[in-house]
């Protein structure tokens, strides 16, 4: 693929859902806790983690829609 080509959406998801995957684990003792990224600026500030919930919801908003 070319650099100045579009991105698909399906590409979009797969990287927000490997973003998402990157931030979060399951530790015993502490579940679902953020990661180290080198974006985050604090527990819930993360722009990569955001844009990666926006993805999530936009794909989500046009799968269940009615």
């Amino acid at each position: 693929m070319a650099i100045d080509e579009p991105v698909s959406r399906a590409t979009e998801l797969f990287t927000a859902k490997r973003i998402i995957d990157a931030h979060w684990c399951r530790e015993l003792d502490q579940p679902w806790q953020a990661g180290g990224c080198l974006e985050c600026r604090g527990r819930h500030d993360c722009p990569q983690l955001d844009w990666a919930f926006g993805i999530i919801a936009k794909v989500a908003s046009v799968l269940f829609q009615k």
